[in-house]
């Protein structure tokens, strides 16, 4: 009978092709995410930078299209794969701070671009774009910040456990210890001696 690991929710953990899979779709969705707000602050900037009310018009019906059609499902991407990822891995959802703390930037960039964007989503679908501004550049300047900070927690994973892993690591390791697994392990075979010389 086959035994699978469980995450800390009982949800079976993923195998290890399966995980390396959907890793490889998080990154390159969330740095999508990256590269689509990084377009969308340099067209704002672009925007701006003009005068003429035409080429301002064409900008923000390009940002409306690059919002709706491709960030949109990006974004959804990245959400999915992260909650996936957490829930089905030793990283857990609230384990570590750095998990924790990239998911609430995700959180509040998803809810503060749903309610920027959800009144108007009829008008930017049928072309009636938003005109590019300052409040609205300084808005997508402070996401690209974010994200950027989320990217380096990813890497450098800081701060350690929550004190919700460091409780679960401590009940882990009384159970273990109160069911006597320790004491139980089959002592390890000794290495055979090498006669060649």
């Amino acid at each position: 009978m086959t035994v699978f690991a469980t995450t800390s929710f009982g949800i079976p953990r993923l195998p290890r092709r399966a995980r390396a899979v959907l890793l490889t779709a998080h990154i390159a969705v969330s740095v999508g995410w990256l590269g689509l707000d990084a377009a969308l602050v340099a067209l704002e900037v672009t925007g701006l930078g003009t005068g003429d009310p035409g080429a301002r018009a064409g900008i923000a019906e390009a940002m409306a299209a690059l919002v709706v059609w491709v960030l949109v499902p990006v974004v959804s991407a990245s959400l999915v794969s992260g909650l996936v990822l957490a829930l089905t891995t030793p990283w857990g959802l609230v384990r570590y701070w750095w998990v924790l703390i990239k998911c609430g930037i995700a959180a509040v960039l998803t809810a503060t671009g749903l309610m920027v964007m959800l009144p108007r989503l009829h008008q930017i679908i049928i072309g009636e774009a938003e005109p590019v501004g300052m409040q609205l550049l300084i808005g997508r300047a402070i996401a690209l910040a974010l994200l950027l900070a989320a990217t380096g927690l990813s890497v450098v994973k800081p701060w350690g456990k929550t004190p919700h892993g460091r409780s679960a690591r401590e009940n882990r390791t009384a159970v273990s210890r109160s069911s006597g697994t320790a004491a139980h392990r089959p002592p390890s075979s000794p290495r055979p001696v090498s006669t060649r010389q």
